[in-house]
């Protein structure tokens, strides 16, 4: 089957898959060929895209997933590739994210803080997939 991982920012893959495997307003979900068609809503999550040649990770921060024939396309607020995660500074960001969490006052404050920290947890997930999908190779 055909997939396409579009953002506003621009493509972020296109290719052949074998399966892709999300997280959807209603839980995991996994397209493979000839999957019935389907529009849903996808949550922030970690994308795994299994290609004829291997697997790659994505982390996503919500969209839309349209199943139409042999094409898979997921539209995308944001995205990032697994190998432009880096480990270490995710961490650091997920310090931060939760020190604004306990000093946030107001709703608005809250909200930001936790979004920021369900953001780079989704980030550091998915840098954790591509670790040990890495140290598997070897």
């Amino acid at each position: 089957m055909h997939f396409e991982l579009l953002t506003l920012a621009g493509t972020k893959y296109k290719g052949e898959a074998r399966e892709v495997h999300l997280k959807t307003a209603t839980g995991e979900i996994g397209v493979l060929p000839h999957h019935e068609d389907l529009t849903t809503i996808v949550v922030p999550c970690g994308v795994t895209i299994t290609t004829p040649t291997g697997i790659e990770h994505i982390a996503v921060f919500g969209g839309i997933l349209q199943v139409a024939g042999d094409t898979v396309r997921l539209l995308a607020d944001e995205a990032e590739h697994s190998e432009d995660l880096i480990h270490e500074e995710i961490k650091a960001a997920i310090i931060h994210a939760n020190e604004l969490l306990a000093k946030a006052k107001t709703k608005q404050e809250l909200h930001h803080a936790q979004t920021l920290v369900d953001r780079h947890e989704v980030r550091l997930h998915v840098a954790g997939l591509r670790r040990r999908h890495s140290r598997r190779k070897h």
